[in-house]
């Protein structure tokens, strides 16, 4: 075949049109590609160890639009930064605290912690290190509370005299969890001779509180409200610095102030370890805007949801003391239980 002359400047011009085309189509298309990679420029995977409708998880839920509306707000040009909820409960929140852990530090995936899991797996090995994550903001504390039947103890010195006398009976929940291990610390640092019974929870060991098989038990203050209220149940002393019970003495009272500090738990927003320092600052930055946003709070106020947040280093300057506390003094007196 002979080649045509007129056939290959076709072929060369149209190959031309087709670069030229493709070229001004990149440089219109620059903007647009330099915008999607403003942070958020897609969405954030929020990786949560709880059950769907509990606490923290409801609080998720309920500050996720606020999140979106202000990393935007404080990112203009950002396309992203829509939360998707990962609820993932195996292995009693291992399986969610690696997900975050072996993430990308991009920000684009966080996660829900709760400090009572470092204490949980004291005497386990983990096939990653708590202290190595991005400690965001602790959002909030559950406060536990000393209580005793209706008919029982009616102050905390009594108890106390009266263990001196007769170990009490004291209803504790699952054996190496939360409200265990923190029963165990009073009963170490105040020295209460007491004698633990286990249940399988909560609501178990306020069944034998109303029957008259334990006498004493450490609880979450938010899981027996409506006893309290009811007065089937009896305030002896609250874990905090400062007693919201009139007539009540707080923990500090009593001369136990680091107890405070170190019962209940602190819940945190984290982040994959190294996460990336402008990411963190902007998360950090819209978590506070969210927090302080007047529905929000009323939204909160509504669903009873206490927020005592902390930012950045106090948050994770907390979660350090917390590690020092759990190895330095709290391991040694769990190896006695075991």
């Amino acid at each position: 075949m002979i080649s045509s002359p007129f056939f290959c400047t076709r072929r060369n011009f149209l190959k031309s049109v087709t670069i030229g085309a493709l070229a001004m189509n990149g440089a219109a298309a620059i903007p647009a590609a330099f915008a999607k990679d403003i942070y958020p420029a897609e969405r954030i995977t929020w990786i949560s160890p709880y059950k769907v409708g509990g606490g923290f998880d409801l609080m998720v839920r309920g500050i996720s639009p606020y999140l979106t509306k202000y990393l935007r707000e404080l990112s203009p040009g950002a396309k992203g930064g829509d939360i998707m909820i990962k609820d993932e409960t195996r292995a009693g929140g291992q399986k969610a605290y690696g997900m975050v852990y072996g993430a990308r530090p991009d920000g684009y995936t966080i996660g829900a912690f709760d400090m009572a899991f470092a204490a949980d797996t004291l005497m386990t090995k983990l096939e990653f290190d708590l202290s190595r994550f991005t400690y965001l903001m602790r959002v909030m504390t559950t406060t536990r509370i000393m209580v005793t039947n209706k008919n029982g103890f009616a102050s905390w010195a009594e108890m106390v005299k009266s263990s001196k006398t007769k170990e009490l009976k004291w209803g504790v929940g699952a054996i190496g969890r939360g409200l265990t291990i923190d029963s165990i610390i009073v009963k170490e640092t105040v020295g209460i001779p007491a004698r633990f019974i286990p249940w399988g929870g909560t609501a178990e060991c306020m069944n034998a509180m109303l029957r008259g098989d334990v006498q004493v038990a450490l609880v979450s203050e938010d899981s027996v409200k409506g006893l309290l209220k009811a007065g089937e149940i009896k305030l002896l002393t609250e874990f905090t610095d400062k007693s919201d019970y009139p007539g009540i003495p707080c923990i500090k009272d009593l001369g136990y102030p680091d107890l405070a500090e170190k019962l209940g738990t602190h819940r945190f927003v984290i982040a994959p370890p190294q996460l990336n320092k402008e990411s963190g600052e902007l998360l950090i930055a819209a978590f506070k805007r969210a927090l302080a946003d007047k529905d929000f709070q009323a939204w909160t106020a509504k669903m009873d949801i206490p927020l005592n947040p902390l930012y950045g280093d106090e948050a994770d300057k907390l979660a350090r003391r917390m590690f020092v506390y759990y190895q330095k003094d709290l391991k040694p007196i769990l190896m006695k239980y075991q």
